[in-house]
């Protein structure tokens, strides 16, 4: 073909439509109109429904035109057919897209939030517009919420596997004590040098969890042996709530037990989920066991990989050798280590805690469960010198029961959390052998009729709440900050991302700016506490919060897990977890060891509703003080505010 006859063909016109497609195209466009009118539905209205409910809105006129419509493109020709394929396809996308009776849950009712109406819930759809508009403002639908983070009911763990002693936890009240310095109590079977370092710390009497715990792990002590391959000790659960003194209570008795043997080699690791908390658990070890000879370090990042190499082992020759006896360490850091250094050994490891054990048991890092069970239950190495028989029996005869090498391994693995999980599918990765599980809980605190246990709270906590239009929840907190008669300080600000928290603390630094200065007060010392911020970095900005230098730390869930900040008078959700054990934890970081100290909840509106069933269902709504936002309150740090938000935009309109 010539390019003439191409370009002819490329310009010729386009096929008239014929009068069967005109009519087809104008029914179409009566029925979009028809639709537009009849107005939108709620959800519950099917694709028969709506389809019903449109062809009786419609006009005789309509109907004809759609009849007519129907019966001339049956006698199209096969031309046109084919134009037509293409419009009935995107009409029939578009009715697919529209929710189907048959797809939506049964289960959908009104948000509980918007006043209910049965005349609208059976009569949803009307002809006029002013009544559809009515309906879809009134007739609110909301998804389901989140499923509570609880413990199961005693019959269903049974019926899925879990052992007996976890599916019936030994329940201790939490207001138990025992004095450290009773003749016949806990305190006399300590070793005096361990006693010695408990009254330096202040310790004069043992918390509930402590008192059941360390006489527990202690037992196996009256033997005068350690390694007990023969008859290896059963695995203990604890659960108690947060600030009652775990780290503690499995910190004596480790320090106890590996002090009767000098060897080094590493007996006890502690895994933790964050650095900081790593860093409190360290210093704990250091402050028992000190004079005792027990060598602790710390893998969690914050040094190289070769430094913290340097830690654990030495090349001696051909051999290796241990330089620790208690490694804190978190999952991803010990890992890498027991994939990359070379000697590094779980063998001769005689206690595995697992601190905070629901969040590491919820992350994978790893398949770091898998990979450490394996690096335990391996078979004995060569990595250090063998000694001569005779040697070890005649300087420790009590050894020649409990060697290292025998086949079954002594390792006794201690989970503790303040809202320990029962799942079946992560507690199998621990692989335990015989669990024992202590709770801690209030005395007036039982399961309910549906069998679920509830968490346990500090008794010195107090729970507040206040409700508050979106719009006025800053308002809220520095009504707080600024109050005239009880103005909170020393207070830990949760928000739900890190970026929510870095926003937040600078728009607060702006108002305390423009507060200061027109009111001639000095301005609040705030701070954004952050992963981003190194090891030394944070740990220098807790001891200023603690030596009361800085007003309000605001961060993320980070320090909710663990940290011990005596000093923490308040804890403020600016916003509300999504979960009862991010609530748990949150609050926890106040109210510890007996002290007293005030939670506060900034609820928006929209969730008050959530957020109040979810403190019902834990057992703890009745406890909570409520009160709503009073505008009147407010109007004294709008002028302030506003400048504050117009500063805020724009810094944030720079960094585009």
């Amino acid at each position: 073909m010539s390019a003439v006859a191409r370009t002819s063909v490329l310009k010729a016109p386009a096929k008239p439509k014929t009068k069967a497609k005109q009519r087809y195209l104008k029914a179409k466009k009566e029925r979009r109109k028809t639709r537009k009118a009849s107005g939108p539905k709620p959800f519950g209205q099917g694709k028969k429904k709506k389809a019903g409910a449109a062809l009786q809105a419609q006009s005789p006129a309509a109907e004809a035109v759609g009849n007519s419509s129907m019966e001339a493109e049956s006698m199209d020709d096969r031309s046109s057919e084919s134009e037509d394929q293409s419009e009935t396809s995107s009409e029939r996308d578009e009715e697919n897209e529209r929710p189907r009776e048959e797809d939506l849950p049964e289960h959908i009712t009104a948000d509980a939030l918007q006043p209910h109406d049965d005349s609208l819930a059976k009569a949803p759809c009307e002809d006029t517009a002013s009544t559809n508009e009515e309906s879809t403002t009134k007739y609110l639908y909301r998804f389901s919420r989140p499923q509570q983070t609880g413990e199961a009911h005693a019959q269903q763990l049974a019926t899925q596997g879990i052992p007996d002693a976890l599916a019936r936890p030994v329940d201790v009240i939490a207001t138990q004590t025992e004095s450290l310095t009773a003749p016949d109590g806990l305190g006399a079977s300590l070793s005096s040098s361990v006693r010695q370092q408990l009254h330096k710390l202040g310790i004069t009497e043992w918390f509930a969890v402590q008192a059941s715990v360390v006489p527990w792990l202690l037992s196996d002590h009256k033997q005068n042996r350690l390694y007990l391959p023969y008859t290896p000790p059963c695995d203990l659960c604890v659960s108690a709530p947060t600030g009652s003194g775990k780290t503690l209570a499995y910190t004596v008795p480790i320090v106890e037990l590996l002090q009767t043997r000098k060897v080094s080699q590493l007996r006890a690791l502690i895994l933790v989920p964050t650095r900081d908390l790593a860093v409190q658990v360290r210093d704990m070890f250091e402050a028992v066991g000190k004079g005792s000879g027990i060598v602790t370090a710390m893998i969690t990042g914050n040094h190289s990989f070769r430094h913290e190499q340097a830690q654990l082992v030495r090349t001696d020759g051909a051999y290796t050798r241990s330089m620790i006896d208690v490694l804190i360490a978190t999952p991803g850091r010990l890992v890498d280590h027991l994939r990359g250094t070379h000697g590094f050994t779980l063998e001769h490891l005689r206690f595995l805690v697992i601190d905070e054990a629901d969040r590491l048991l919820g992350q994978s890092f790893q398949r770091w469960a898998t990979m450490l069970m394996d690096a335990i239950e391996s078979p004995p190495s060569t990595s250090f010198p063998p000694l001569a028989p005779q040697t070890l029996y005649h300087e420790t005869p009590a050894w020649s029961h409990d060697d290292m090498d025998v086949p079954q391994h002594s390792v006794q693995k201690l989970l503790f959390s303040a809202t320990l999980s029962r799942d079946p599918a992560k507690m199998s990765a621990l692989r335990l052998r015989n669990p024992h599980y202590i709770r801690v809980r209030d005395a007036d605190l039982q399961e309910d009729e549906t069998g679920t246990e509830r968490f346990a709270l500090p008794s010195t906590l107090t729970q507040h709440v206040i409700a508050t239009p979106s719009s006025d929840k800053v308002l809220n907190l520095l009504r707080l900050l600024h109050d005239e008669t009880q103005p909170v300080r020393q207070a830990l600000c949760f928000t739900k991302s890190v970026e929510a928290a870095n926003r937040l603390e600078r728009l607060l630094h702006f108002f305390e700016e423009a507060w200061a200065q027109r009111r001639q007060v000095p301005a609040l010392n705030v701070q954004f506490y952050s992963s981003d911020l190194g090891t030394g970095d944070r740990m220098a900005m807790l001891r200023r919060f603690q030596q009361g230098d800085i007003d309000l730390l605001i961060c993320s869930d980070l320090v909710a897990r663990g940290i011990d900040l005596p000093e923490v008078r308040h804890v403020i959700s600016y916003d509300v977890p999504i979960d009862m054990a991010k609530y748990v934890h949150r609050v926890g970081r106040t109210a510890r060891a007996g002290r007293a100290g005030d939670a506060w909840s900034l609820v928006e509106e929209q969730e008050v509703f959530h957020f109040k069933r979810m403190l019902r269902e834990a057992g703890q709504w009745e406890r909570v003080h409520t009160e709503k936002s009073k505008p009147a309150k407010l109007e004294s740090y709008m002028p302030h505010y506003k400048e504050a938000l117009a500063r805020l935009a724009q810094v944030y309109s720079q960094h585009r």
